[in-house]
């Protein structure tokens, strides 16, 4: 699963968007800009975050694995 991500500079998740896989012709085209003091991050995450129903779980999971990711 593919998700664009701003983090804001503590690396709280402020906002996610996940891209359609096969956009039809003539689909807009949305990129994220990041504000001051904020980070985008494209990530290629595993199927399972795609069953996240809760936005709150969801922005606190995928903080903690780009806060694991920055580790490596």
């Amino acid at each position: 699963m593919k998700i664009m991500v701003v983090t804001d500079k503590s690396g709280k998740v402020v906002a996610t968007y996940q891209p359609p896989t096969k956009p039809a012709k003539g689909d807009p085209v949305f990129q994220f800009h990041a504000g001051p003091g904020q980070s985008v991050h494209e990530l290629d995450l595993a199927a399972e975050y795609d069953k996240i129903e809760s936005a709150e779980e969801l922005h606190q999971r995928i903080a903690e694995h780009i806060k694991k990711g920055k580790k490596s």
